[in-house]
């Protein structure tokens, strides 16, 4: 029974050891949460993700053009908060719902501070 709980608190230990460190610029941070959300499994950056959704390489860009009445700003937070809302064109509706519910305030914040330096 002991050498079982050593087991745990050492894969515990190498658990924490080895995740990623949390970023202190928001900017970063907001790109941890990109990939932890494996939102490339879907929308690619570059060359680096998925075309199953829209490409997001100059989302800050292309925003405006999207839903001509908002802001990159306002488009993202929407785009995360209610994917329904405008889908893009060519895109079937597939953007999983209430991805930010679990993500603090603090990191959706960060999140969309990162994709609007996509530009």
């Amino acid at each position: 029974m002991m050498r079982l709980f050593w087991l745990a608190l050492a894969a515990c230990v190498l658990t924490v050891a080895c995740a990623e460190p949390r970023a202190t610029d928001p900017i970063e941070r907001g790109r941890q949460v990109y990939r932890e959300k494996s939102c490339a499994s879907c929308h690619q950056i570059g060359t680096d993700g998925s075309t199953a959704g829209p490409p997001l390489t100059h989302i800050a860009t292309v925003a405006e053009s999207r839903k001509p009445a908002t802001s990159p700003e306002d488009y993202i937070r929407e785009s995360v908060l209610d994917p329904g809302a405008y889908v893009v064109p060519g895109f079937p509706d597939t953007m999983p719902r209430g991805l930010a519910r679990g993500l603090s305030q603090e990191d959706f914040d960060d999140l969309v501070r990162y994709l609007l330096t996509l530009k």
